[in-house]
């Protein structure tokens, strides 16, 4: 196999992993409404029962998922900018275009922003509903563990997130031109 030819395989393999990753977060996001509407239904039919704990660890789960299938997305990207694209000459490629045009991926951005924004309201308001109906219904204990894993499982999702954040964020510093002689 070529050089040429091999990476030819690449981008198309990448191109192909990067409309997966963009189908899985359709799926993912589908799937966790779902998920969040069943167990919200469950809680109120069954308040004995712990549907509305699950609730926010279902939050957190889709949240890290869409921020993993996000980050496949821009290594994919980044590969395709850093080795497939300069073993082309003459031509910059999809990526370095993007690069020298931040302005375009500002609504990816936002998505992101705005994404992240809903699911931390959403989380802050399930985890408020759930440590009140478990302090009604059970012991201070069960608030307590509740609470405190939750605020583990927030932090953790916030570390992700702030990570995930500055590395989608960032934009290859351009390099300026060789003087002339």
């Amino acid at each position: 196999m070529s050089t040429d030819q091999f990476m030819l395989q690449q981008f198309l393999t990448l191109r192909d992993e990067i409309r997966d990753s963009k189908a899985r977060i359709f799926w993912l996001l589908i799937i966790g409404i779902a998920l969040v509407v069943l167990a919200s239904f469950m809680a109120a039919e069954f308040p004995a029962a712990f549907a509305n704990a699950a609730i926010p660890f279902i939050l957190l789960g889709l949240m890290l998922s869409f921020v993993s299938e996000q980050n496949n997305i821009a290594r994919a990207g980044r590969y395709l900018r850093e080795v497939v694209e300069p073993r082309i000459e003459n031509l910059d490629g999809w990526e370095h275009w993007l690069e020298t045009k931040p302005h375009l991926r500002d609504v990816d951005h936002y998505f992101v922003l705005g994404f992240s924004v809903l699911f931390l309201v959403f989380f802050a308001i399930t985890t408020s509903l759930t440590l009140v109906q478990l302090d009604k219904r059970t012991s201070e204990v069960y608030v307590a563990a509740a609470a405190i894993a939750y605020a583990l499982g927030a932090f953790c999702t916030a570390v992700v997130l702030w990570r995930h954040w500055r590395s989608s964020t960032a934009v290859k510093e351009s390099t300026p031109a060789p003087a002339a002689n």
